[in-house]
């Protein structure tokens, strides 16, 4: 705990311990001054003062940053837990499955824009070469717009 923090920490303990400075320090067995200036933060007491003030307060820090490391754990989990569940209505797979069809068919477009400029140009290539750069392409075409359709029929009934 580090100050100002700290100095509040200890004046909030210590009234609800219904003790004054100097009932504290003679309990503490440290200068009034030093508490008054912890209290205030204008300083930064070593451990071991900490530590003596604190026992004599009847307060284990121990506990309090378990305290904070478990509301860290449960916060980080509940963000995971939230963060897995948008993931999951989003449907990415879904999403990332559409994105790929609608590459390929741009590919496809391509090679088959390709292939009628071939066949403009008399490009000299095999016959079979400039089928299959037509065909393939044209026949993914088809194949996305058919199982488009399937599923969009599917969703409306």
């Amino acid at each position: 705990m580090k100050q100002p923090e700290l100095g509040n920490k200890i004046v909030e303990l210590r009234n609800k311990k219904g003790l004054t400075q100097e009932e504290l320090v003679e309990k503490c067995n440290i200068n009034v001054r030093t508490l008054q200036r912890i209290e205030s933060g204008e300083v930064n007491p070593r451990n071991f003062t900490i530590k003596v003030i604190f026992e004599a307060l009847d307060y284990d820090i121990n506990k309090e940053s378990q305290d904070q490391k478990k509301q860290t754990t449960t916060y980080i989990k509940e963000k995971f837990y939230e963060l897995n569940k948008q993931i999951k209505t989003t449907n990415v797979m879904k999403k990332f499955k559409d994105f790929l069809y609608d590459y390929f068919l741009g590919i496809g477009i391509i090679w088959f824009f390709c292939g009628i400029m071939i066949l403009i140009f008399k490009i000299t290539f095999l016959q079979k070469e400039v089928l299959l750069t037509l065909i393939i392409p044209l026949s993914f075409a088809l194949f996305k717009q058919f199982t488009t359709k399937k599923t969009s029929q599917k969703e409306n009934s």
